[in-house]
């Protein structure tokens, strides 16, 4: 989201620069009712479990195969 004025970006959502850091959490307050809220934070922190557990498998990974073989090569 960006603002014509620096001032009223300033006075909206703490930057000049723009607010985009802070317009879905205002959109998701602003419009939905207490239910519709709780599920949206559901959905926000269960995507980003699954990043989490994507990147942690990935490092697993990558720790095997790279590392590990250095280490013990017979293994």
């Amino acid at each position: 989201v960006g603002c014509a004025d620096p001032q009223g970006c300033s006075r909206a959502c703490g930057s000049p620069l723009g607010c985009s850091n802070v317009a879905y959490p205002r959109l998701v307050l602003g419009l939905l009712p207490h239910g519709l809220r709780g599920l949206m934070l559901a959905v926000v922190l269960a995507a980003l479990m699954s990043s989490l557990a994507s990147i942690f498998a990935s490092s697993g990974a990558l720790f095997t195969l790279d590392v590990y073989r250095k280490l013990r090569p017979g293994a």
